[in-house]
């Protein structure tokens, strides 16, 4: 699957982007990452559903015969690819302006075009969606399509159906399970601004801020109370962290199957244990000591992560889309090498990653894992061993794709087994800024010799060689 964004935000010329398991953007400032990784986050959220031709044309049929079949041409046949492409682009669309809280003239002159995978299409088998309306035993729908590898497919439903309407409602989201399969999972976005949303998630929830605010008021005004409660003031992302933090009492008991990525998250980088008590306070106990402290106590780090632990411990799973603003934020270049490693490790276990990063330090190590899993070569198990770099975080070109912000577009970024990342942008900051360094110390060092006096011994001068990284 592809995406296209055009005129979007700080996005002028046409972004393609194709999310594979590890998705790198990376950039200057200001250039359209997170505009792009909001997009991107919006399409694999289940929330957002297309309304296909084909529900409405079906979905009346369906509901009294309780089953029908067409020629699978008609869903999966490349006028019916292009069909769906358009519409899963235009649905993306009108659902932007309200994702990201602005003003219609933010999208309205946009563009975006979606490029289905016939080959990943094809290769299910069926598609299922179980659904219950209620509590109550027979409460639960299924609806199930079946045959997209041959002639034929059928479409059928069975359990409790109330109207036609309804099973149109899950038949669009059926087909959005089918043409977008990697829709699988969760899909949660950790924003750059998750450091203070951790302090004050509280006030910061938008239901909460708004009855406070209107029941303490002198003046009652009810349609402003409805529009404040019903309209997030936030952008999606920003608001599903809010509600994400506000539901850890109701997961602190649930463990995933990424559970010990979390404790190594604990115990490696951050040095301290997180505790969520029965009402959604947070604290923190250090390593090495018994006493805890409230959160706000703890470092910039330990705030800015309490999110991708909290996943990590509760609610990860295979199939999963987490998506990062920044993973380096307040980390120190060691660890932000750890945490590309960690990332690196729930790729290969199945959790596809998106980052939005200014990072140097974690695109080489991510090119590093590259040029070691690619392809075997003549000392690499000793080289991996020398750096601490075990085979769970080694990637391969085709798990990765990388794009470059810059301009008001973005490029493909080279990934290859030979040289991993190719990062232009970085390369030229850090050159530039060890020729500043080199040429600055020898200029120093000139016009020290040439004002000693005649009979004064000259200090050595060092060969010229400088400290910073290729």
């Amino acid at each position: 699957m592809k995406l296209s964004i055009e005129g979007f935000g700080p996005i002028k010329k046409p972004v393609v982007i194709e999310p594979k398991a590890l998705t790198l953007l990376c950039g200057a400032n200001n250039t359209g990452k997170t505009y792009a990784l909001y997009v991107l986050n919006a399409l694999m959220d289940s929330r957002f559903v297309a309304h296909f031709d084909f529900a409405k044309t079906h979905a009346k049929t369906l509901f009294q015969e309780k089953h029908f079949s067409v020629p699978t041409d008609t869903l999966l046949g490349p006028h019916a690819l292009r069909h769906a492409e358009k519409t899963i682009a235009h649905g993306l669309k009108s659902t932007l302006q309200r994702f990201f809280v602005a003003e219609s003239t933010l999208t309205e002159s946009a563009l975006f075009a979606i490029e289905l995978d016939s080959t990943e299409i094809s290769s299910a088998q069926s598609v299922t969606l179980k659904l219950n309306w209620g509590s109550g035993d027979g409460d639960e729908g299924v609806i199930h399509l079946n045959g997209t590898s041959q002639e034929q497919t059928t479409v059928s439903i069975a359990g409790k159906w109330a109207s036609a309407q309804q099973v149109e409602d899950v038949l669009h989201r059926l087909m959005m399970q089918l043409y977008l399969p990697q829709r699988k999972g969760r899909d949660l976005l950790l924003p750059a601004e998750r450091s203070g949303i951790v302090l004050f998630f509280r006030e910061l929830n938008a239901r909460r801020a708004a009855l406070l605010r209107h029941v303490t008021s002198q003046t009652l005004d009810t349609n402003e109370l409805l529009k404040d409660i019903i309209v997030s003031r936030y952008p999606q992302p920003i608001q599903d962290y809010i509600e994400f933090l506000n539901i850890q009492p109701e997961i602190k008991r649930q463990e995933s199957d990424f559970a010990d990525l979390a404790s190594w998250l604990q115990k490696e980088v951050l040095r301290v244990k997180y505790k969520v008590d029965r009402y959604g306070d947070i604290r923190i106990a250090p390593l090495r000591s018994g006493a805890e402290v409230g959160l706000h106590l703890g470092s910039s780090t330990v705030k800015t992560f309490f999110g991708l632990w909290s996943y990590l411990n509760h609610l990860a799973r295979k199939g999963d889309w987490l998506m990062i603003d920044e993973p380096e934020l307040n980390l120190h270049p060691h660890n932000q090498l750890a945490i590309a490693q960690l990332l690196a490790q729930l790729v290969n276990r199945g959790i596809h990653v998106v980052v939005s990063t200014h990072s140097d330090y974690m695109m080489r190590a991510w090119g590093n894992l590259i040029m070691l899993g690619s392809h075997d070569f003549e000392g690499r198990d000793a080289l991996a061993a020398q750096y601490a770099l075990p085979s769970t975080q080694w990637l391969t070109t085709s798990q990765v794709s990388a794009y470059e912000f810059n301009g008001g577009g973005a490029q493909s970024m080279q990934v290859s087994a030979e040289g991993g990342i190719r990062t232009d942008l970085f390369d030229a900051s850090i050159q530039n800024v060890n020729a500043a360094a080199q040429n600055i110390y020898f200029a120093r060092q000139s016009a020290t010799e040439n004002a000693m006096p005649e009979n004064a011994t000259a200090i050595p001068r060092p060969s010229k060689k400088t400290k910073g990284r290729a």
